[in-house]
């Protein structure tokens, strides 16, 4: 059972009386997860150190399960199905190392390992940007399943245990917008970024930006800048959101401006995210990782983001 933003029904108004039980208050349990709900849920998630998504899976009832059981409210508490699990292809996809670029001021690795698809992906994304005089940082890629210790700022179903996101350096943007390679802005005022590249080629038009800073500042840059967002995008990978509680002045872990992920790989509505890690791990590997019972089920864009 996932239940989200825009779910309706009965398990919504039992999760909304869990939820007030609980002390986060949705008013009135009315079946209908509208953004009130979601942001009590948000706030669950990050007191109990789960990925603030917002988005209520297995992992996310077993907390709820808990509290409940700790403050007395047992009869609140869900019951747990399990799910089969995927799958194992024939064909495995291998992990292959790609290059990064070293920038001055940067503490950023020079290489890292993707998925193979995603890496000759990549391969052809870096390509573009370095004719254009553009650079791409890493603060490294993949994730092993043996590192699956809960935190409010790692989501256990992030695509970097499954080869297909790459982090690029935090220091290489959004400390000193005058000096760094990339500046962030913040897209029509909301929680998307765009992410523009400093470049001394000449064929690149001057831009000038509102850069957004890890002090939730503003500052204005004026420059040759190529948009990175829009070349990921033409590669297959895509950015993605700002968590609430940065924009709202929290930890700079929340900002996620340097986050890409090799979406094209997916398929809306089918890739699970068990099946997609038995892509590149054994089945006796993959029941190794922690959260595995609670997250093999998830479908891409439904409850997996």
């Amino acid at each position: 059972m996932i239940i989200k933003k825009g779910s309706r029904g009965l398990d919504v108004t039992e999760l909304q009386k869990a939820l007030n039980a609980l002390g986060y208050n949705c008013g009135t349990a009315d079946g209908i997860f509208g953004a009130g709900t979601e942001l009590q849920v948000e706030k669950l998630q990050e007191a109990t150190h789960t990925h603030p998504d917002g988005i209520v899976g297995k992992g996310t009832m077993r907390e709820i399960n808990g509290l409940l059981e700790k403050e007395g409210h047992s009869d609140l508490k869900f019951e747990l199905g399990d799910h089969p699990d995927p799958e194992e292809p024939s064909h495995k996809l291998n992990w292959v190392k790609v290059d990064a670029d070293k920038v001055p001021g940067s503490q950023g690795y020079s290489h890292f390992r993707l998925r193979e698809d995603a890496a000759e992906a990549y391969n052809a994304l870096r390509e573009e940007v370095l004719a254009l005089g553009g650079v791409i940082t890493s603060a490294g890629a993949k994730r092993p399943l043996t590192d699956s210790k809960k935190a409010a700022s790692r989501s256990s179903k992030s695509l970097h245990y499954t080869g297909l996101a790459l982090d690029m350096a935090l220091d290489s943007g959004m400390n000193n917008p005058k000096k760094e390679r990339f500046v962030i802005e913040q897209s029509g005022g909301g929680n998307e970024w765009t992410v523009w590249c400093r470049t001394e080629n000449e064929n690149v038009p001057v831009k000038k930006v509102h850069a957004y800073t890890y002090n939730h500042t503003r500052v204005v840059v004026e420059d040759r800048l190529i948009n990175f967002t829009e070349l990921a995008n033409k590669h297959g990978f895509k950015g993605i959101s700002a968590r609430r509680y940065f924009l709202a002045g929290g930890n700079y872990l929340g900002a996620e401006w340097w986050h890409f992920q090799y979406e094209k790989a997916l398929e809306p509505g089918k890739s699970t995210f068990g099946g997609e890690l038995a892509k590149i791990y054994s089945l006796d590997e993959c029941k190794k990782f922690g959260p595995w019972n609670d997250v093999k089920y998830c479908v891409w864009q439904e409850s997996w983001f």
